[in-house]
């Protein structure tokens, strides 16, 4: 079967491609967002049900598909939608897929500038943050929770994240000293409760299910959580 590279056919046929992907979900259901992954889908409709996020917040574009499903979805409330991306090549590509969305502000640069240029302007809003910017030698992650810390109305979902009770769930790993787990941001979160799947990893289907967690950065967004049965407390 001949291999098509997404990042290749996106960069031909940027347009061409998010509209086909959005058809292809519309009739059949398969995510092109999220990592493809249904349950984790409905974990954050029933956060985004509860709270009336003004801010959807992504580190990590890509090509820009969970960016286009963040979009439509903040449109829904006249919310803003603000993403980064470090690789120039990929940056380019997602100016061309979303770029031209209303309410979509790409930035190019590493996450944690990112985040902290944000924070004078966003810091006291109702934002989701899905921290997805973390496949080059540099982990942000622990420097992208302390900033976030601060952000008391908003909800962190980090992708690629080891779930410890399910080893099905996939997730980042790049050396002993490098991996994408409790143990990596220990401390840089405050003592904010830390939220995994409660459902194992083969819920999810053929999609090879990645990992996550979620992390709410009050006690009152924490009870938004504590009453999503598909997530349980770490």
């Amino acid at each position: 079967m001949m291999h098509i590279d997404p990042v290749e056919l996106t960069e031909t046929y940027p347009k061409f491609t998010i509209l086909a992907k959005r058809l292809r979900a519309a009739l059949t259901g398969k995510l092109y967002f999220f990592n493809g992954q249904k349950s984790r889908l409905r974990v954050f409709q029933a956060i985004n049900r509860d709270i009336a996020f003004e801010n959807y917040i992504e580190t990590g574009t890509f090509l820009g598909m969970t960016t286009d499903f963040l979009a439509r979805t903040a449109r829904k409330r006249a919310a803003q939608v603000y993403s980064c991306e470090l690789n120039p090549r990929l940056f380019a590509i997602a100016g061309r897929t979303v770029g031209n969305l209303e309410n979509v502000h790409l930035q190019h640069g590493n996450s944690v500038d990112f985040l902290r240029s944000l924070s004078s302007k966003l810091s006291q809003a109702r934002n989701f943050v899905y921290l997805d910017a973390h496949w080059y030698d540099y982990l942000p992650l622990r420097d992208e929770l302390s900033t976030l810390r601060e952000w008391q109305n908003t909800v962190v979902m980090i992708d690629d994240f080891k779930v410890p009770s399910d080893d099905q769930f996939g997730w980042d790993k790049y050396d002993d000293e490098q991996e994408i787990c409790l143990q990596h941001i220990e401390g840089s979160f405050g003592d904010h409760a830390v939220y995994f799947p409660s459902y194992p990893a083969t819920q999810e289907g053929e999609v090879a299910a990645r990992g996550y967690c979620v992390i709410a950065m009050s006690q009152a967004l924490q009870q938004v959580l504590d009453r999503i049965p598909l997530l349980k407390k770490a």
